[in-house]
Order: C-alpha cells, then structure tokens, then sequence
C-alpha cells in the first residue's frame, strides 16, 4: 500500500484545461481496487483545507464524497494539525508522519516557499519528504497501478484499437 499526502495547492492551482490532473490523481483513489490511500489526519485539518479550496469546488466535493465509501482511502495518521497556521508545514507535518511512505504532491515545487526544495526533496525535521508536482504524480500513480493489476500474459497476442490479428499461430 501506498500512502500519499495531497496539498491542497495542487487542488487551488488547477486552472480550466488542466481538469485531466484532477481526474488522474484525484480520482484514482477512489477505485474500488487500487494500492493507494491519501493521508488524513486525526482532526479533520486536512479534511477542512480541501474543502476550503474555491477553485474546482464542485470536483473537490465530488471527490470528497467519493473517498467517504468504505473501505476508506484515506489512511488516518496520528497527528494533531489543529495548531498549526502554516498550510506548508501542515502538509509536511502529516506527509512526515506518514509511516509507509513520504510523498507529497504539490501542483508545483515552485509553490514550496518556506521551505528549501532541492532535488525534489525537502528535509522536514529530520525526515527527507519527497516532492511530486502534478506531472509526476500523474506519472507514478499511472506507471503503479498498471503494473499492481496483476495480469500476466503468456505467449499471447494482443489487438489494440480496434486492429485485428489474422492468420496468425500462438505456439
């Protein structure tokens, strides 16, 4: 199982032609099916940033709503972020605490203000947090969840889009 911290200035940062990011990260959580879980803390901090997002409002909710199915994909992490101000160190706090993995996805490293970001790495209290932007994390998500399915394919061929396969011998 993966576990993925989500900021919400990926969700903030998303304009109109970009809504495929929120499909490709967003929403892969929510299958039924997948190794993926997104990081929650115990409080509902990260829960209240989301929905504090106005840009993609409607989609975030959709999501939101979506994630609330059981079994969860949020994965609950011990952590008190209710003192916190700093979004930043929020994020960074929870996705530090995260047990299994560390992985932030951001909508870009650029965004990371109060914190150095070298080599898509920043160190948060000792603990190495590695950054994703939304291309990335497209690419990972994708890249794992394809290659989690399971299939396995033994002197076989395959049609794809729509073409045929004729006269042909599998030995």
């Amino acid at each position: 199982m993966s576990v993925y911290t989500i900021s919400p200035d990926l969700l903030r940062n998303i304009e109109k032609g970009e809504e495929s990011y929120l499909r490709d990260i967003l929403f892969i959580f929510t299958y039924g099916k997948n190794p993926f879980k997104v990081s929650n803390d115990k409080f509902g901090e990260v829960i209240n940033s989301y929905l504090s997002v106005e840009r993609n409002q409607e989609i975030i909710k959709t999501w939101l709503d979506l994630m609330s199915y059981k079994p969860s994909p949020f994965e609950y992490i011990n952590v008190d972020l209710r003192n916190i101000d700093c979004e930043e160190t929020k994020f960074l706090k929870l996705c530090k605490e995260t047990k299994s993995q560390n992985k932030l996805i951001v909508y870009t490293t650029q965004n990371i203000n109060k914190y150095t970001c070298e080599n898509k790495i920043v160190f948060f209290e000792s603990k190495a947090i590695y950054i994703l932007d939304r291309d990335e994390a497209t690419i990972e998500l994708e890249h794992l969840s394809t290659s989690n399915s399971g299939d396995t394919f033994i002197n076989s061929q395959v049609a794809i889009g729509s073409s045929q396969i004729s006269k042909s011998q599998n030995k």
